[in-house]
């Protein structure tokens, strides 16, 4: 399991990954428990995802921060829809937002917040390190 954090102002995004890597062939092979803190709403739940879509979200990731352009998304294929995205203002700020759900929908948080580029930079540098090894090859 590996953990990534992002912190900025009242706002924390943190991944925790479980990849099954006897799975790696179906779609779904990854657990991925996402929380999330703005001020004083947080919310916490688990996304089912495929660790090579993610590994492509990693470098999209740091190419919005490179380029201050773009969006990188990672969403469920199946089931609730749940997604965390980013996007990039010609000012330098990251617009970050997502859906995330329990798994009744009982329970819902809809976020959206922005920060200055600096605080994405070891984010995405990490997640694209650490899971350059699922990139897909083209």
């Amino acid at each position: 399991m590996s953990e990534h954090v992002l912190e900025s102002n009242g706002f924390c995004l943190r991944f925790v990954l479980n990849v099954f890597e006897s799975d790696i062939e179906y779609p779904i092979n990854t657990n991925m428990t996402v929380s999330v803190k703005n001020n004083e709403f947080s919310a916490k739940t688990d996304m089912d995802i495929d660790i090579k879509a993610f590994a492509d979200f990693t470098d999209q990731l740091k190419k919005v921060y490179d380029t201050l352009s773009g969006e990188a998304m990672i969403k469920e294929p199946y089931g609730y829809q749940r997604y965390i995205s980013f996007q990039a203002d010609k000012a330098g700020h990251i617009i970050v937002k997502g859906y995330i759900c329990d798994d009744m929908k009982n329970n819902e948080l809809c976020f959206e917040n922005s920060f200055d580029q600096t605080f994405l930079k070891s984010f995405s540098n990490e997640l694209c390190s650490t899971y350059l090894k699922y990139k897909q090859k083209k």
